[in-house]
């Protein structure tokens, strides 16, 4: 089977800049905004697809992006997503995450009750963990369940990102 051609493209939003990576059946990829480009640009260099200067082939993407993180729009359910490489737990993790609405939070536990693993907590905490697809498979909606704000960031400690996201969707649906 021959290899997927990978593309991707840097964007700059309200929030900073964004990354997006994507095959021929979706986005693969979605970086968390950096303040700084350089630090987006490092990012998409672990990445083996080839960098794109023109927005084109992203360009549905990148404008519900910006809809999304200036709280004009959430319609980021209708992007296509090529999680194929994941495993079974994963995806089914994934398309969970994906139904939590706009500010609104679930627990760990929530999502692996859904899933048909109810004692699955701490691998849905992988799958969410494991997300390339940070802001499309909204994980920030994902917490303790406690009720506290847990990991966010493909291991960096991005609390602040996480609560902004949720108090943009909360703003959103207050004036909704």
């Amino acid at each position: 089977m021959k290899p997927a051609n990978l593309y991707n493209i840097k964007f700059e939003t309200l929030f900073g800049w964004i990354a997006l990576e994507r095959s021929e059946r979706g986005i693969t990829r979605c970086s968390l905004p950096e303040k700084q480009e350089s630090k987006c640009m490092q990012e998409i260099k672990g990445w083996n697809s080839k960098h794109l200067e023109t927005g084109d082939l992203f360009s549905k993407e990148i404008e519900k992006l910006h809809g999304y993180l200036e709280g004009q729009s959430y319609s980021l359910q209708d992007i296509a997503l090529d999680v194929s490489k994941a495993p079974p737990f994963y995806k089914t993790a994934w398309a969970i995450c994906r139904s939590i609405g706009i500010g609104s939070t679930k627990s760990y536990q929530w999502v692996a009750g859904k899933s048909g693993s109810p004692k699955a907590s701490r691998a849905v905490g992988q799958a969410m963990a494991n997300n390339r697809i940070t802001l499309i498979i909204p994980c920030h909606r994902v917490i303790g369940a406690n009720g506290n704000l847990t990991g966010f960031g493909k291991g960096k400690t991005r609390l602040d990102l996480k609560l902004k996201l949720l108090e943009l969707e909360k703003e959103y649906i207050s004036k909704h």
